[in-house]
């Protein structure tokens, strides 16, 4: 396993407190990591000790301590609250001002610890760990983010950074521009005020209260009002109602997603984890929320998986079982393909090697069935997947463009019927490319051509994404590099005169410019002109032979 990141280990190593409201009073619990625990176990006096369970909890006098490491917090927990509210347990109670606003009622969260239990959540419960990880952000994004927090604050409302940037923080990944926001209060109130206050335009959809806000500092600001959503059918979009950041982070799709930086000004830096995700994230773990997310929202499969191959992780078991279920299971007919298709896009379009998509994940997870419900990936799909990997490799080590999106499309989908593939949102000119399928007609012998340039006259006339196609079609080693060495030339060669060059020698406007242009090419593929001097000697030749 890959050797932990840094920020990640400091806060893996750190006490996370947490804190519930009962009966008026504030009850504080310190999760320690699991040698901490054991060492203060070890040098407590047994009588100071009130309630103990080896591995587990331990309460004396002042504090409550708990093993936040054990594969059982979730269950431990819901036992020690239990007794708490049945009057078994007399704990200790801190009722300090500056923690009220981090409290959760605890019958809500003895509800909500059960609800995770029930969807195998073992290490869920509400830890905040005091952390510094704004410090670890530019001061340019910091002093944005804090700003936002202090005018969210002055309407009374909470603001927090959420999902991944928070998970690429911890885990030293590059930050991207694109800042997603969650809010506990009016979303729309909150923009007109900073419409007021700073000129800050945006967009707000009262449908799903969520909006966008345009800023002068260039960052992609998402911020959505924290809610909860209901599906009416499999894959349809949400209707969403109010609710608290508990139950927001709950919809979300995997557990690494849901953790939460607090930018409040009287909390700001605090990380909230809910789901032990900061475990999940140690071991690279993909772990979905509930049972019925992806009942709710297939498209959080086909997000897993692009998890898995761009960024290192790995989809649990119990992820990939869900996955297929849910696949099997469910009616996806009403999804809009638009939708897929934008997700499918971030993995298709990546420059670098999926061949993890067809040789492990589309084996396991059938999840082209979203595009086309008949979809059979067999062995010659996943033969020509890897082919058409090995060939876009080569394409970026040569530094040829050539559209990944649509050869990987083209090799899944290759006998899709004319009508499929007119729905699907394609540009028009990768839908004649794909319906026409030119590549099929390539001569498979045309490198034999001693000449080079006839050779690239051949074929010139191909897109580069159709002679990746042919050459997966005729995946033979000669005629690979004669397409990728074609390709090449194609972006390098350049021809040193213009129709300028040529009108200016007497050569009269129209088709004979381009021909002749093309026979200076000729010469210099064969290296017979190697420099503008000869090509203009050549030109003249011919234009004077021809008068």
């Amino acid at each position: 396993m890959k050797k932990e990141i840094k920020l990640l280990k400091k806060i893996l190593n750190s006490m996370a407190e947490e804190y519930y409201l009962y009966a008026g009073e504030i009850i504080r619990i310190n999760n320690l990591k699991e040698v901490d625990f054991q060492k203060l176990s070890s040098k407590i006096d047994p009588e100071d000790i009130r309630y103990f369970s080896k591995n587990y909890y331990l309460v004396d006098s002042e504090n409550i301590y708990f093993n936040k490491e054990s594969v059982q917090l979730t269950e431990k927990k819901i036992e020690f609250l239990k007794k708490i509210v049945e009057g078994i347990f007399k704990v200790p109670y801190h009722n300090r001002e500056e923690y009220k606003s981090l409290c959760i009622e605890i019958e809500k969260g003895l509800d909500l610890l059960k609800k995770y239990q029930k969807h195998n959540h073992t290490q869920a419960s509400f830890l905040h760990y005091q952390s510094d990880l704004l410090d670890y952000l530019s001061q340019k994004r910091k002093d944005f983010l804090l700003e936002l927090a202090s005018d969210a604050a002055e309407l009374g409302y909470n603001l927090y950074l959420v999902g991944g940037q928070v998970r690429d923080l911890l885990i030293g990944l590059p930050l991207n521009k694109d800042l997603d926001l969650l809010i506990e209060g009016d979303l729309q109130k909150f923009f007109v005020y900073l419409k007021d206050k700073k000129g800050y335009a945006y967009d707000y959809n009262n449908k799903f209260s969520t909006g966008f806000l345009h800023n002068e500092y260039g960052y992609s600001v998402d911020i959505a009002s924290c809610r909860e959503e209901k599906y009416h059918f499999p894959g349809s979009l949400p209707l969403v109602e109010k609710a608290e950041l508990f139950s927001d982070l709950y919809r979300r799709d995997f557990t690494v997603n849901t953790l939460v930086i607090d930018l409040h000004p009287a909390r700001k830096g605090i990380l909230y984890d809910f789901f032990g995700a900061v475990y999940d994230l140690k071991n690279r773990i993909l772990d979905v929320l509930h049972n019925y997310s992806f009942r709710d929202d297939p498209l959080r499969i086909l997000r897993g998986i692009r998890f898995q191959i761009l960024k290192d992780f790995n989809l649990s078991a119990e992820t990939v079982e869900l996955s297929r279920r849910s696949l099997k299971n469910y009616d996806y007919h009403k999804l809009a393909v638009e939708r897929v298709f934008t997700e499918l896009a971030y993995l298709f379009n990546a420059q670098k090697d999926i061949s993890q998509f067809s040789a492990i994940l589309l084996n396991q997870i059938p999840v082209l069935k979203l595009i086309k419900d008949n979809f059979r990936f067999d062995k010659r799909k996943d033969t020509n997947f890897l082919k058409g990997e090995k060939l876009l490799s080569l394409c970026r080590e040569k530094e040829i463009e050539v559209k990944h999106f649509l050869v990987r499309l083209m090799i899944l989908f290759y006998n899709s019927k004319e009508s499929e593939i007119n729905e699907w949102p394609l540009s028009e000119l990768e839908k004649k490319i794909f319906l026409e399928k030119r590549w099929v007609k390539i001569n498979s012998e045309f490198y034999k051509t001693n000449d080079p340039a006839l050779k690239f006259r051949e074929i010139e006339d191909y897109k580069a994404e159709e002679l990746v196609m042919a050459a997966v079609r005729n995946f033979e080693q000669d005629f690979v590099e004669e397409v990728i060495e074609h390709l090449n030339k194609r972006e390098e060669i350049e021809i040193p005169i213009n129709g300028r060059d040529l009108i200016e020698m007497g050569l009269e406007e129209g088709p004979e410019i381009k021909e002749l242009l093309l026979k200076v090419r000729d010469q210099i593929l064969r290296q017979n002109i190697i420099n503008r001097e000869q090509a203009l000697d050549f030109a003249e030749k011919i234009i004077k032979n021809n008068n």
